[in-house]
């Protein structure tokens, strides 16, 4: 007698899974670089003791949990979006409901402005700002100009909690701006820089839904902002700060050239997101070029990042949706 013949039951998913899928696992890995070459940069030339790693894992953790606030935040207002464009995401198919997403924004939120506090309270408002940024982006991002604006900006408000955490306590009291604008020269320009690239890729993004891949000067944007930042950083900063020109320049090459590349041969041969997801990942070369900017103790941070680099294309693989 023939057994009934029984469908297989589709797995669920994992707990761990669905919540690393609406936190976009491979896009966290570019954020902890931010701050770190922020404060590298801010203190070329100075040693890296044992108290000045406090201030800079505050600031990195700060932003890592402001990120994840503004990608739960994302979600729960592309929600009725996300239902028609992408209903496998964690929130449309109901693998995490709204109350869970609000509550865990609302927790990553309060985290990251506490952890920012254990650097300065200048770092705190630094984090506050980013905070609203991030509200304001949520409520303007289909505007095409204020969008990626805003969305750059909160990038380089990122990299900026690095900067004022590596400022001495008395320096913050006195004011970020006025005490540092005369003698951070690459710091700013790499401010600018990752504002500029941030923008640059957003407008790519922008047409990853149409039908039809768009040509046009827009899709060099990224590489010409590195053509002019990278360089420029490099070349600002203090030969006695960068002990390690071979290193950086080595660094510098490989993230200008793999935005060539994704600008121009790869920009015909993948879809547009696959294309926007390789700027994401170039972010870990251009932090490591960064961080070698500012010295030797930028050394291991830039294999720190270039490890994660080399982790990324497995994770977006796992992990990224349509």
């Amino acid at each position: 007698m023939d057994m009934p013949r029984t469908e297989n039951p589709i797995p669920p998913v994992r707990p761990v899974n669905k919540w690393l899928r609406l936190f976009r696992l491979p896009n966290l890995l570019t954020v902890p670089g931010d701050p770190m070459a922020g404060f590298l940069l801010a203190s070329a030339g100075s040693e890296i003791d044992r108290a000045m790693l406090i201030p800079m894992l505050a600031a990195m953790g700060a932003a890592l949990c402001l990120y994840l606030f503004g990608l739960a935040l994302n979600d729960i207002v592309d929600l009725e979006t996300d239902r028609v464009e992408r209903p496998d995401r964690p929130l449309p198919s109901g693998q995490i409901t709204v109350p869970q997403a609000k509550m865990a924004a609302i927790a990553a939120a309060l985290s990251g402005l506490n952890i920012a506090l254990i650097a300065g309270r200048s770092t705190l408002c630094v984090a506050g700002t980013l905070a609203v940024m991030i509200l304001v982006y949520n409520l303007v991002k289909r505007i095409p100009v204020f969008g990626v604006g805003i969305m750059g900006a909160c990038r380089a408000l990122s990299f900026g909690l690095g900067v004022v955490a590596a400022i001495p306590e008395k320096s913050r009291v006195e004011g970020f701006i006025r005490v540092r604008v005369e003698s951070d020269t690459p710091t700013t320009i790499a401010q600018i820089g990752l504002l500029a690239y941030i923008i640059a890729f957003s407008v790519i993004a922008r047409n990853e839904m149409r039908p039809e891949k768009p040509t046009g000067f827009a899709r060099w944007l990224p590489f010409c902002v590195l053509l002019l930042m990278l360089p420029s950083v490099i070349m600002t900063t203090e030969k006695e700060a960068n002990a390690m020109p071979l290193v950086c320049v080595f660094l510098m090459c490989m993230a200008i050239m793999w935005a060539w590349r994704l600008g121009g041969a790869l920009y015909h041969a993948q879809p547009v997101p696959d294309t926007v997801a390789g700027h994401i990942r170039n972010l870990m070369l251009v932090q490591a070029c960064l961080c070698t900017a500012a010295g030797s103790a930028g050394l291991f941070p830039a294999f720190f990042l270039m490890a994660l680099w080399a982790l990324f294309p497995r994770l977006a693989r796992q992990f990224y949706s349509s």
